[in-house]
């Protein structure tokens, strides 16, 4: 069980919290209203990441329809061949794109403890 003050030590809490929304629609304002107004000054600022690779249709799909997110930098488009997106890939057992992850300074999604499968399936918008 989940003490208080193992709450109130979880930076990511809010993140959370809107992980565990089942409504997308309601899910993703949630997650890019918390990356917009994420303290700057927070030495491990979460980022919201759209995971793409060349010639992939759905990314592209994706891409469209996280467009405003992405022209406002609220999403970061990272190709997963790159160094950065081999290293989420690796780090969260993601094989797949496209991928909208919420993930801290390490690479690491957010919202979940489980195995690297799982986290990527309930941790992604």
């Amino acid at each position: 069980m989940t003490t208080n003050s193992e709450i109130e030590r979880d930076p990511f809490q809010e993140i959370k919290g809107c992980l565990l929304m089942e409504n997308d629609d309601e899910a993703l304002p949630c997650l890019e209203e918390l990356i917009r107004n994420w303290p700057a000054e927070d030495s491990c600022k979460p980022s919201m990441v759209l995971l793409t690779r060349d010639g992939c249709v759905p990314c592209e799909e994706e891409h469209q329809h996280h467009a405003a997110a992405i022209e406002a930098g609220i999403i970061e488009v990272v190709d997963i061949n790159s160094p950065r997106g081999a290293d989420i890939a690796e780090k969260n057992g993601i094989e797949w794109t496209p991928a909208v992850l919420i993930v801290d300074c390490e690479n690491k999604v957010i919202g979940e403890e489980s195995a690297p499968e799982e986290s990527t399936q309930t941790a992604s918008v």
